[in-house]
């Protein structure tokens, strides 16, 4: 009965044990990349995507590593999406359009609405097209052009900017954490989709967690 109650308690402390020795394999130049110049303003957990970027369209139409990341992150903690404008003739347009999105609290009717209607339809190539997804999800004109007009939205689109210059944005889509790290989203060992988003979670959690 002895020998039974100390193989399940070294069994239990195994189990403990696993999480924190898998996190520890994450590392520098691997997971991820340490920052040069920290941004102390930066939000918690940010993802920069564009809706002209194939790779932004599979991670989270496909892979769905947002919506997991956002699912794993503590209590108080939320992911913030920002757009990046340097993409595209209407990249700017977009960004104001994801701003408006953001404000109103349609990010979800939207997101996979605005990929489907740039990258499959082609739909999209003017600001009227975009006006026309807001449209079809629900959004009526009216209410889009007073959010476009906003200071609210247009505080959104100088938040999105100057975030992309102050942490150094060069490729889409790419997730940084407390201002300090940027995820590679090469560095995942995880070949399955799920597995591969529950992984990019766990380096989100890891870092924002333990800062190393």
């Amino acid at each position: 009965m002895l020998k039974r109650s100390i193989a399940a308690a070294l069994l239990m402390l195994l189990l403990l044990l696993l999480p924190a020795a898998h996190a520890a394999d994450y590392r520098a130049g691997e997971q991820y990349t340490r920052l040069d110049k920290p941004v102390a303003t930066a939000p918690a957990v940010v993802e920069f995507f564009s809706f002209y970027c194939g790779p932004c369209y599979q991670f989270a139409d496909t892979y769905r590593v947002g919506s997991t990341v956002a699912q794993a992150l503590p209590a108080g903690e939320k992911l913030t999406k920002y757009h990046v404008s340097l993409m595209g003739k209407l990249g700017n347009e977009l960004t104001e359009a994801w701003a408006v999105a953001t404000v109103l609290g349609v990010e979800d009717k939207i997101e996979g609405a605005m990929f489907d209607a740039v990258q499959k339809q082609r739909a999209v190539n003017s600001a009227e097209d975009i006006q026309r997804v807001f449209t079809a999800a629900g959004v009526d004109a009216a209410t889009y052009e007073n959010a476009r007009h906003s200071l609210l939205v247009k505080g959104l689109i100088a938040r999105q900017n100057e975030a992309v210059k102050a942490l150094d944005v060069r490729a889409t889509p790419s997730f940084y954490v407390a201002g300090k790290y940027k995820i590679d989203n090469a560095g995942m060992a995880s070949t399955s989709v799920e597995g591969y988003a529950k992984e990019y979670a766990a380096v989100v959690r890891y870092l924002l967690d333990t800062q190393p």
